[in-house]
């Protein structure tokens, strides 16, 4: 059993990383240079060519290493920036005899052959050893503000928008529909790691992905208010460049107590596509400016258009992949999601059916959730966040999501030590891990908590 560390009490203990076991050592922080490997520091925003640093980030937000040795003593860290643009990192590491590791080689994967990312936030290793950075585009609902030069207070920005045309070195403003995918880097091991944007997962606030055992199936998370949640089945297994992508329709129990409240799920296809159809239509809205920008109006897919598919059938499949929340909306589906993070499985637990559940982090329970409309309709006292537990079918469906941690009501005053989340309880869970035996990480990313913490949840409650 694993012991618990008490609340942090003294300035010390509140501005140091505490353990429960072992040991850590620090790798790298924002801004070195790693032997000058990296000349503007790691985590920095540079150019396409390298040469203008745009930014300094200090937001990593995910972490995959890629072995390069059947014992796992050698490989590449990568690292996701979630910055407007955003970046990657690869350090090579090598364990030595005493167990520290040491840094070799390190690079910025080169993004600008897919036009560059934004946010890159959570992500996933893909079962064939690639990793899956997630473009978190907040905004991709918001499209019609891209082209908007007094949009100065988005997710992205105007000012974000401008910085990624810098990146690019380009005279033209980026195309909206360009961002907002899950990005898989191939060839992660090679000199030049080869980035590849999968539009067929539709384009959202992407918090993370995760492939299925049949190297088919996929889940992946929309981060924000009134989201939406996503399957893709792909055509062909290991290859996600092509496939179909739906959108969950949810049913909730007879209780709005957030404890207890499951939802039965069912599966609403959006559309079929592979990413060169898509890009095809991405590359339509080319070339679109700040000329173009019109008060109370849109230079890119109006809602018009996406009803008349939705609902007449009108057009192709381009709104299920470009303005895919909306389009989801406009099919029936869910979207009343609020923060929803995390998406894992222990892939060898799932595989063998030893631990057959997929859990999602609901960072805060609230504003579409609470609302007593539509299809969740929970009642305020989970504020603090939740997570959710899928129990995965033989065919790596999901058709059933129940909640399993849950936090407590937000208190505004915070206590004595100025928590406005009950320190004995989650608050805003965000990234997880499933180990081998079926116990959760839940890593927390709060201000609620003077200090963030890791849990660990025990379904065997232990």
């Amino acid at each position: 059993m694993t012991e618990s560390l008490s609340v942090p009490t003294t300035d010390t203990e509140k501005m140091a990383v505490r353990v429960v076991a072992g040991t850590y050592q620090v790798l790298g922080q924002a801004g070195d240079t790693l032997n000058n490997q990296l000349p503007h520091g790691l985590g920095a925003i540079a150019s396409a060519d390298q040469a203008t640093k745009i930014k300094q980030s200090q937001d990593p937000d995910f972490n995959a290493f890629v072995p390069t040795s059947a014992s796992g003593d050698t490989g590449f860290l990568f690292t996701a920036w979630e910055d407007r643009p955003g970046a990657m990192s690869r350090i090579e590491l090598s364990k030595e005899d005493s167990g520290t590791w040491t840094i070799g080689d390190a690079i910025n994967v080169d993004f600008s052959a897919v036009l560059g990312t934004i946010i890159n936030c959570f992500g996933t290793l893909s079962p064939w050893n690639t990793p899956l950075t997630s473009e978190e585009n907040y905004e991709a609902e918001n499209t019609e503000q891209w082209n908007n030069t007094a949009y100065l207070d988005g997710y992205p920005s105007y000012p974000d928008v401008k910085n990624l045309q810098t990146y690019l070195a380009s005279s033209t403003l980026p195309n909206p529909y360009d961002y907002g995918y899950i990005v898989e880097i191939t060839d992660p091991t090679s000199t030049s790691p080869t980035p590849v944007k999968h539009f067929t997962l539709g384009r959202v606030a992407h918090e993370n992905s995760v492939v299925m055992p049949d190297w088919k199936t996929v889940y992946t998370t929309d981060d924000g208010s009134n989201k939406g949640f996503y399957k893709f089945v792909a055509t062909n297994a290991g290859d996600l460049s092509a496939g179909t992508l739906y959108a969950a329709k949810l049913t909730q129990d007879a209780t709005s107590a957030p404890a207890k409240a499951g939802f039965d799920i069912q599966w609403i296809e959006l559309g079929s596509s592979n990413n060169t159809e898509i890009k095809t239509w991405i590359n339509s809205y080319n070339g679109i400016t700040e000329a173009d920008y019109i008060e109370g109006e849109t230079s890119y897919i109006t809602q018009t258009e996406i009803d008349d598919w939705a609902i007449n059938g009108a057009g192709d499949d381009r709104y299920a992949f470009l303005e895919t929340l909306r389009a989801a909306k406009a099919k029936g589906a869910t979207t009343e999601f609020r923060k929803m993070e995390g998406v894992v499985i222990n892939y060898d637990g799932v595989a063998s059916g030893a631990v057959p559940y997929m859990y999602v982090a609901m960072s805060s329970v609230g504003k579409g959730m609470v609302d007593n409309e539509g299809d969740i309709q929970l009642d305020s006292s989970a504020y603090c966040g939740a997570v959710y537990r899928f129990g995965v079918q033989t065919d790596f469906n999901v058709n059933r999501m129940e909640p399993v941690v849950v936090g407590g009501a937000y208190n505004s005053d915070g206590d004595a030590n100025g928590n406005k989340c009950d320190v004995n309880g989650i608050s805003n869970p965000d990234n997880l891990a499933v180990m081998d035996d079926g116990r959760v990480l839940i890593g927390e990313d709060t201000s609620k908590h003077v200090n963030n913490a890791l849990w660990i949840y025990n379904p065997k409650g232990e």
